[in-house]
């Protein structure tokens, strides 16, 4: 199983796991809420990022971005290559349109190391 699919199942099931709409028995009304504030200003603040910053300014992807390090390497688990696919190269995959998605890997289409990394972060 490659590193990306590994990490992409991993992000799912802490995103699962952390944002069930079912308040948690160990936590008070006034705490559930508080974590579901934080939430939507959390969304808010990322879909800002897109607007603001990525919407115009596509992020390129890891493999032109960082050509040194192969798709399995520990650069992408932890670090600054964790933060760039998070942080930009997720993010973008997460609030662009479809149309802007097509003309982007028409733009960069995938290295030959990275095959499936486009469709793992469309899902």
């Amino acid at each position: 199983m490659s590193m990306f699919r590994v990490l992409f199942f991993n992000l799912i099931f802490i995103s699962v796991a952390t944002m069930a709409n079912d308040k948690p028995a160990n936590l008070t009304d006034e705490q559930w809420n508080k974590y579901l504030e934080h939430k939507v200003a959390w969304e808010r603040m990322l879909k800002e990022r897109y607007e603001n910053e990525l919407k115009s300014n596509p992020p390129e992807p890891p493999w032109v971005k960082f050509p040194d390090f192969h798709p399995t390497d520990m650069f992408w688990r932890m670090g600054k290559g964790e933060n760039y696919l998070v942080d930009y190269f997720g993010l973008y995959f997460k609030y662009a349109p479809k149309a802007d998605l097509k003309a982007y890997k028409q733009k960069y289409p995938e290295h030959k190391d990275w095959l499936g990394t486009y469709e793992n972060f469309e899902n």
